[in-house]
């Protein structure tokens, strides 16, 4: 699935964290687990409508009759105590070492909160950036623009300006929404648009790549 773009033609990069950077497939099923017995929710599609949204908005969407504060604050506490399943996405540490190399600055939007991104990024040993916009920063989670238009406003660019890298439909059309160039990362999102420029299923060959000093589109 590995085809790659030119990065000398953007001035920033956005992240999206998990299956985008860290691996948390295995963290957060076992987070929502007991929740999807609870209330008697199927946890396969609990994790696929939520893929790559807050809590705040599944619950919302999906289960309005409940306590939207409780909730949450319950999920994020369960995530937190399986933070140490997480695992870094093959190549990402040494991707955004190749990004300082480049001085290309980069910053983190993502659908978790605050607290339990640092702590999947130090589970991984990931660099946490500057920047770095979590769930209780924007009013409006992806699929809307918000997360990665407040993020490219925190490195100072327009967002035709950076590249963001993504792993979910949700995040995908919030960064095309934004007018970013979009990469995908692994294999959940399969929308096509010209603007998303690569696909990659992890770091490991761009790395190689960037190391021989090549950058094909």
């Amino acid at each position: 699935m590995d085809y790659y773009c030119n990065l000398s033609k953007y001035r920033g990069a956005i992240f999206d964290m998990d299956g985008t950077l860290v691996d948390s497939d295995t963290a957060i099923a076992k987070a929502i687990a007991p929740w999807c017995q609870r209330h008697q929710l199927d946890i396969e599609q609990v994790l696929k409508d939520g893929r790559g949204v807050r809590f705040e908005d599944y619950v919302k969407q999906h289960l309005p009759h409940l306590d939207l504060h409780q909730e949450v604050q319950h999920l994020e506490g369960a995530e937190g105590t399986f933070a140490k399943y997480v695992e870094e996405i093959a190549g990402a540490k040494t991707f955004l070492t190749h990004l300082q190399q480049l001085n290309l600055p980069w910053a983190l939007a993502t659908s978790a909160d605050r607290d339990n991104a640092v702590k999947r990024m130090k589970t991984c040993d990931l660099p946490i950036p500057m920047h770095l916009i979590g769930a209780e920063d924007v009013q409006q989670g992806k699929p809307d623009p918000e997360p990665f238009t407040a993020a490219a406003n925190k490195l100072g660019l327009p967002c035709r300006e950076c590249v963001v890298f993504e792993d979910s439909d949700a995040g995908v059309q919030a960064a095309l929404s934004a007018g970013c160039d979009v990469v995908v990362v692994g294999r959940f999102c399969q929308l096509s648009h010209p603007n998303i420029v690569a696909r990659i299923n992890d770091y490991t060959n761009w790395n190689a790549r960037l190391l021989q000093g090549r950058q094909a589109c």
